[in-house]
């Protein structure tokens, strides 16, 4: 039986029309009224700028980063009291009582999600001592540690992840997991959705996590409600609301597939048609993702079901069903698939900055080269420093963006980091043929990493995300010839050509800037 074809939804759905009037309306209540007092009495006034100066100190000592908080700092004190209501909405980077209690209450009920496992740990440590105290930390701070025996199966566009699930979705005996930010009708998830449906009707247990916000523009309304009745069990994280909630900005941004526990797919392709070419916004699309078999699959399936349980999904009556035993079939595998993966993720929740730190422990490590892809370039002091560092002590540190942006004023700012950049030797390319939003970095040809994370402010520091380390397996070589591949279709961007950009541009990049940890 096909699957029916579903009604795209206007580019401005009535719920996020609402909604965000409804915030803006609050807003200008509270913001108008406090000016209003202000004018209307000298005690108010000074209690309107007092408190705005009392917030800003105490951003100015909150643990964050030097340039998030400068930015707010400049908004609170710039705009009062209007900065003020959007750092209480916006600029919150902590949980919420109530979302630190139902954390909390995650962890103490589904032990065997949350308990940290060291894996492969020891063994890594003994032959690569260097990169060892990379996974140390993230196991440290995500509880999740490097495995052994995982093939990893590199694919260089969406068209070749999209091949892998329409093969494995089909041989699904036990369950399905899916979790991803954007999911938009269309022949991938059209296809998706189709097998998702009929393996629930054959009994498999099939679950599914999308970001309410990044789904508010493409999926229909009742679409929640239709799978449900198709027995598939939803989760929609954070959704959006009409109040000024402090954890609006906190979205959930991985990418994941898990099937029966023996594969797993992370990366930064989401399930709608520009991902597989099949609708042209920016050019051609380039992604990449990285397929994991083996026990290294633990770790994505664990990960799912830490969102699903602190999200909101429900309790999960037995939780060792998911745990697949390797090898599945006969003695343990020979020692033939080489290396290590660690899956790891990151949490608007905590205060570990490890999207950003793992980056950073990569770019520390390279002796030789060490190359970066990522949509959008929005760095912090650290990061900025780095590459710099990394550039001026004789590595090569090459980094790949778009040629052609997708939000021209987000395009501006990530441009605007070039000049310090080339400046300490780092290259930049730019796709030319059209959109790279591969989220990517090699180093030395030994070590790699893959996942959702964008090299800016939101993914860093506000959204939860996922990758995957790879420690000397042989999936790191593709990804160097790829990128190899993909740099000879990429334009060098030079000094020259900066300069040469017109004044207005540069002007509009700086004040851009200004406010670039908040984009």
């Amino acid at each position: 039986m096909p699957f029916p074809k579903q009604k795209i939804p206007s580019r401005f759905p009535l719920r996020l029309v609402l909604s965000g009037g409804l915030i803006l309306v609050q807003m200008g209540i509270l913001g108008g009224l406090a000016v209003w007092g202000a004018f209307r009495s000298p005690a108010a006034f000074a209690l309107c700028w007092g408190g705005g100066l009392l917030l800003a100190l105490t951003v100015a000592v909150r643990e964050e980063n030097s340039s998030y908080k400068a930015a707010w700092i400049l908004a609170i004190l710039g705009l009062p009291p209007l900065g003020a209501l959007l750092w209480l909405t916006w600029g919150w980077r902590y949980p919420t009582p109530k979302r630190k209690k139902a954390l909390l209450r995650a962890k103490a009920e589904k032990t065997l999600f949350f308990l940290p496992e060291a894996g492969e740990l020891a063994e890594l440590s003994a032959r690569e001592p260097d990169l060892g105290v990379q996974a140390a930390y993230l196991l440290g701070v995500s509880g999740f540690g490097p495995m052994g025996q995982t093939a990893a199966e590199y694919c260089p566009l969406g068209e070749d992840q999209l091949a892998v699930m329409l093969r494995e979705l089909p041989l699904a005996r036990r369950f399905i997991l899916l979790e991803y930010f954007i999911l938009a009708p269309g022949e991938m998830w059209d296809s998706v959705l189709g097998i998702l449906r009929r393996k629930a009707r054959e009994g498999v247990e099939v679950r599914v996590i999308w970001d309410d916000l990044g789904c508010l523009q493409t999926l229909p309304g009742d679409t929640r409600k239709q799978l449900e009745e198709w027995g598939i069990s939803t989760l929609v994280y954070n959704p959006l609301g009409p109040g000024l909630d402090p954890c609006l900005n906190y979205r959930d941004h991985r990418k994941l597939c898990i099937i029966d526990g023996r594969v797993g797919i992370c990366g930064g392709i989401n399930l709608a048609d520009e991902y597989i070419n099949k609708k042209r916004l920016h050019g051609h699309w380039k992604d990449t993702a990285i397929v994991l078999r083996g026990p290294g699959v633990w770790s994505l399936t664990r990960m799912f079901f830490q969102l699903w349980c602190s999200g909101g999904g429900g309790p999960i009556p037995d939780p060792e069903r998911y745990q697949v035993p390797w090898p599945l079939d006969g003695p343990k595998a020979p020692p033939s698939v080489p290396g290590w993966v660690q899956p790891y993720c990151d949490s608007p929740l905590d205060r570990h900055q490890v999207a950003e730190n793992a980056y950073l422990g990569l770019i520390g490590r390279a002796r030789e080269y060490v190359w970066l892809t990522t949509p959008y370039l929005i760095l912090d002091d650290p990061f900025l420093r780095a590459l710099c560092t990394a550039a001026q002590s004789g590595v090569q540190v090459r980094v790949l963006c778009p040629r052609q942006g997708d939000r021209w004023f987000v395009h501006l700012v990530t441009r605007s980091y070039y000049p310090p950049l080339l400046a300490a030797g780092v290259e930049i390319w730019e796709y030319s043929p059209g959109f790279i939003h591969a989220k990517m970095a090699v180093c030395d040809g030994r070590a790699a990493i893959i996942g959702t994370a964008n090299l800016d402010f939101r993914s860093l520091y506000l959204h939860h995300e996922c990758a995957v380390a790879l420690w000397g397996v042989p999936a790191v070589g593709e990804m160097v010839r790829d990128l190899e591949a993909t740099l000879a279709r990429s334009q060098r961007v030079t000094l020259d050509e900066l300069a040469a950009e017109p004044w207005y541009k540069k002007l509009a990049a700086a004040v851009l800037r200004l406010f670039a940890p908040l984009m």
